[in-house]
């Protein structure tokens, strides 16, 4: 089964955002893209976060989310098609948000390929913000489902600044690809 765990760091600072941004790009991923960064400097994607906050007066909300797609063997047998799936997967979140997304080669969830991505919650289009909301979330389980057609589960983490322990909630939900519900 697939997996998305979406990561929200409340209160993130400068850091923070460095940290999660450089995750999926700055080492031991095997591929690495960017949408609308530069995915080969973590300074000039950090600025891109920061400045396009800044530009649309939303330096003081939500820095980052970081989302953790983990595929199975049979959905993802190579970096690359786990790359494919990502970029699909995360493709209405990316028409409007920058982003920087990194394959990792390491057994996770039952299988040899996971994403990191890093994304930025400010739309560098109109200013309007991304939540880490049931909406939001659901939304990126099912495109998991659809875009792999194979079910997939939602957890979210809620790291908060200065708490030594993140607090994480598992969906009950299965969430079946459309096709299936449809056919």
């Amino acid at each position: 089964m697939e997996q998305i765990k979406v990561i929200k760091h409340t209160d993130a600072d400068t850091r923070c955002l460095e940290n999660v941004v450089n995750y999926p790009i700055g080492k031991d991923q095997i591929l690495k893209t960017g949408f609308g960064v530069d995915p080969y400097n973590t300074k000039n994607a950090v600025m891109a976060f920061t400045r396009t906050a800044e530009f649309f007066e939303n330096e003081n909300k939500s820095k980052v989310f970081h989302y953790v797609i983990s595929f199975t063997n049979e959905t993802a047998p190579t970096a690359e098609s786990a790359m494919e799936l990502a970029k699909k997967i995360l493709k209405p979140i990316t028409d409007n948000h920058l982003a920087v997304v990194g394959v990792h080669s390491k057994e996770r969830d039952g299988g040899s390929y996971h994403v990191h991505a890093a994304v930025s919650p400010t739309n560098f289009r109109n200013g309007s913000m991304l939540y880490c909301d049931n909406r939001t979330n659901y939304a990126l389980a099912q495109s998991v489902a659809n875009v792999t057609g194979q079910p997939s589960k939602l957890s979210v983490r809620y790291d908060v600044m200065g708490e030594k322990e993140a607090k994480e909630w598992s969906c009950g939900k299965i969430f079946i690809p459309m096709s299936e519900i449809e056919g």
